[in-house]
């Protein structure tokens, strides 16, 4: 069986649908969003991650790097040069903190299945299953497809979590093999949509209206961050566009955190911003708002 990449497997999960879920995130993403909870998983090759406040300047690390990319001072955390980095993990496999990780792994469906099986009793008895997430499982199309057909054939349900960036009749088919499908909204207005993640939103936009004429299951989620897309306006416009173009089931709202932050550091991207997570008058605001369109609510606990 052919394979693909990712950099995790969470059993036990019960915030990425219903019940009890097993979460595989896949490695690589068409998107930058410069709040991104896993920044870890842009790259879609497997990479080392360095969290210097955790490191002891024990100097291991740099004694094993033959490419020259750490230098310690007795002490101090070591520093990383990650451009001369080859990826190569010896680091990882000496760092006696867990300063340096490696992330990502390439695997085959059959690997998969086998984590994911360990569990079907549980989605059955609580009406779980296994959630497709990222990073961008559309990224690797043939993989997803793959892996959704294989949960199919032995009665697992089946999701995705997706940004919606992806060419339409390249994924079409893969569909049919899933239960839900998450899709997110970050911001209507396209300029703000390409400074905050890198891409344009249209093809987004097309995709969910698209997806939600085929599929019965489908799920606007909305990343609120307080200054960036609670607005008034901006909620008002895409309940508008959601009502006037799409059959989605229902919108999930997900208030901003910064558990990411960190992560930003570590896999070596400066960060400039500070992002605010909505207060609770901020998010029932936005709810009621989205409710006056007929939109329903929906919560997954």
């Amino acid at each position: 069986m052919s394979g693909g990449n990712i950099f995790q497997i969470q059993r036990w999960s019960i915030h990425d649908g219903d019940g009890i879920r097993s979460v595989v995130f896949f490695k690589g993403c068409p998107l930058r969003c410069r709040w991104c909870a896993n920044p870890e998983s842009w790259n879609s090759r497997p990479q080392v991650v360095f969290f210097s406040e955790q490191c002891s300047g024990c100097g291991r690390c740099a004694r094993v790097c033959d490419a020259g990319a750490i230098a310690v001072n007795a002490g101090s955390p070591a520093v990383f040069t990650r451009e001369k980095c080859r990826d190569c993990g010896q680091c990882c496999a000496v760092c006696p903190t867990g300063a340096r990780k490696k992330i990502g792994s390439r695997v085959t469906v059959e690997e998969v299945m086998k984590i994911i099986n360990r569990d079907a009793i549980f989605y059955r008895e609580s009406g779980g299953g296994v959630t497709f997430s990222g990073g961008e499982p559309f990224a690797q199309a043939h993989f997803l497809r793959e892996l959704a057909m294989a949960c199919k054939r032995v009665g697992i349900d089946t999701a995705v979590e997706t940004c919606g960036y992806f060419n339409w009749r390249q994924v079409k088919d893969i569909f049919a093999f899933l239960d839900c499908v998450f899709m997110d909204i970050k911001h209507m207005d396209d300029c703000i949509h390409q400074e905050l993640t890198g891409v344009s939103n249209r093809a987004i936009l097309t995709n969910i209206a698209a997806v939600s004429r085929i599929h019965p299951n489908v799920i606007v989620r909305v990343p609120l961050i307080k200054e960036i897309n609670a607005g008034e306006q901006n909620i008002e416009n895409m309940c508008r566009y959601l009502r006037e173009n799409t059959l989605v089931k229902g919108i999930e709202i997900l208030p901003y955190h910064d558990f990411g932050r960190k992560k930003f550091n570590a896999v070596g991207i400066v960060i400039d911003h500070t992002f605010t997570t909505p207060d609770d008058v901020t998010v029932e605001n936005v709810k009621q708002l989205i409710s006056t369109f007929g939109i329903p609510i929906l919560e997954f606990k």
